[in-house]
């Protein structure tokens, strides 16, 4: 697997902000997390503070810390090309590793943010700390 930095990710990415439907989708779903007992929030090293955290969308970026199951999960909102209409399309790419070592691996692109943002419970179902549906 091809490791990266942060730094590498950005100068690859060609990045598109996050919309507010998708926000609005990670915050209700961080919610849910947290009401169940898995601990998914943004990682402070990346923004010191939630509203931090949600600039940084408008940006095309954010990044999660999963302590329990120990990743750092970097979502970027990429450029996706255009509709047949003319709409802008987005693709969504994970990277999960270490925010502190800045060493990332990429693990899937998505066309659907609700579909990427809930691959993070996979990890957690995998490890035995998620039994039902987030």
């Amino acid at each position: 697997m091809q490791h990266c930095s942060l730094t590498e990710i950005m100068k690859s990415a060609n990045l598109l902000p996050f919309e507010q439907q998708h926000i609005q989708f990670l915050v209700s779903l961080l919610k849910k997390q947290y009401a169940t007992g898995l601990v998914v929030r943004f990682h402070p090293l990346f923004s010191d503070s939630p509203q931090e955290a949600l600039a940084k969308m408008q940006e095309g970026i954010f990044v999660l810390t999963c302590p329990q199951i120990q990743s750092d999960f970097v979502f970027i909102c990429e450029n996706g090309g255009k509709g047949l209409f003319g709409g802008q399309k987005r693709v969504f790419k994970v990277f999960i590793g270490d925010f502190e070592l800045d060493d990332f691996t990429a693990a899937n692109t998505f066309k659907s943010f609700g579909i990427a943002a809930t691959s993070v419970n996979n990890i957690f179902r995998h490890e035995g700390l998620l039994s039902s549906a987030v």
